[in-house]
């Protein structure tokens, strides 16, 4: 089968939904099928010509400013159209309505090939919009022009996947005369080495302690890192032994270090900037950490988390739908926002070592479901039976 991968965001930027994709594709040619990425052209990656072996095409492209990474690539690229002809490609895959996604509903038009999507983010939700109005009076107008990109990825599509069953189920209710499967994402095992010796570990950060949470992800308003410094440096104010990691970049960066130093926890909470995700996963940040903590509510099944799960790491979650169907067995839960309750929580989760230990057991368990390998199959099964329709 020979599948091509339509993708918003690109190396040098990186993400949950690049992650889960690559996971995918890298599964996908290990069972034997053929792939082909397809991306906008970036000053930071022009001379990549292939990633884990599977090769690059890049269309041209220009910086949108709306959001770092999401570039603006034509419709009607002639050479990307050679392309596809020339690998004969089978099935289109997309993950975010874009430019890059209208430019796949196109093509697919056009060779009548199926158009598969796997829904990762609702970009229509307020704290993404800011990012493209600015100003909260504009958010009509953004949800608006959102709300017509999401139908415009979505209307031509063969099957619609999403990755959490919360995520299906209002997928539905827009969309009730799609085809919308649910299907998780897997991460790749062998991704995870053995850690760097503690002793080692501690003299590249010596700051760390037995009670020291972590975040991975973007560094965003979107994220709600506010709520969960603020509410942090409160707990380290009653446990002077906390620590909180934070590992990431983004917009927001230099306002929470900010934060950090006005809610007086410079000593307990460190923003250790991004970290590439091999040498993360081989760096013992996530084996050693405690647990893994989050306040953000915009959520559908982040990789981060589920990384954070196969090294047997409990969890400290916003009650947000999505996130307690993925973890929530694994996890203390507090109600979003709420940074009194978050405070409990992580006092609570940095004492008690019984609870520690189970929530931990269950979450490495619980990430079992996430193969990558198995993932793949069920595309695999899928993009067949969608070819076998068309003929």
């Amino acid at each position: 089968m020979r599948i091509a991968f339509f993708v918003e965001i690109f190396y040098p930027e990186i993400n949950g939904v690049l992650t889960a994709t690559l996971d995918l594709a890298r599964n996908l040619r290990e069972q034997g099928h053929s792939v082909l990425f397809v991306v906008p052209k970036a000053k930071g990656c022009r001379d990549v010509r292939e990633v884990y072996g599977m090769e690059v095409f890049q269309v041209p492209a220009i910086p949108s400013y709306i959001y770092p990474g999401i570039r603006f690539v034509s419709s009607r690229s002639r050479s990307l159209r050679r392309k596809l002809r020339e690998e004969r490609i089978e099935i289109l895959h997309i993950g975010a309505p874009g430019t890059m996604a209208l430019a796949a509903v196109n093509y697919a038009k056009k060779f009548t090939v199926p158009l598969v999507e796997t829904f990762h983010t609702f970009i229509d939700e307020d704290k993404y919009l800011l990012y493209l109005v600015k100003l909260r009076a504009l958010l009509p107008v953004g949800r608006f022009l959102a709300r017509l990109f999401i139908k415009w990825a979505t209307r031509d599509c063969a099957l619609v996947t999403a990755p959490a069953r919360f995520t299906c189920e209002r997928l539905k209710e827009r969309f009730p005369e799609k085809d919308v499967r649910w299907i998780v994402n897997g991460i790749d095992f062998s991704f995870f080495g053995n850690p760097s010796g503690r002793e080692e570990f501690l003299g590249r950060y010596p700051f760390f302690t037995e009670k020291t949470f972590i975040f991975v992800g973007r560094v965003g308003i979107e994220k709600a890192i506010d709520v969960l410094i603020r509410g942090f440096a409160a707990a380290a104010k009653e446990d002077p032994s906390l620590r909180l990691v934070i590992v990431g970049d983004g917009p927001s960066r230099g306002d929470m270090e900010s934060l950090v130093v006005k809610a007086g926890a410079a000593d307990a909470i460190f923003l250790l900037g991004k970290i590439a995700h091999a040498e993360l996963l081989g760096s013992g940040l996530l084996h050693y950490s405690r647990a893994f903590i989050t306040a953000s509510l915009t959520e559908n099944q982040p990789m981060t988390i589920i990384e954070a799960m196969y090294c047997g790491l409990p969890l400290v979650l916003a009650d947000s739908q999505a996130l307690v169907e993925l973890g929530g067995r694994a996890a203390l839960v507090f109600p979003a926002g709420d940074e009194a309750a978050l405070k409990d929580c992580i006092l609570r989760m940095a004492v008690d070592d019984r609870l520690h230990a189970e929530l931990g057991a269950v979450s490495r368990s619980e990430a079992q479901k996430y193969d990558g390998r198995n993932v793949a199959r069920q595309f695999g099964e899928e993009f067949t039976r969608l070819l076998a329709e068309k003929r």
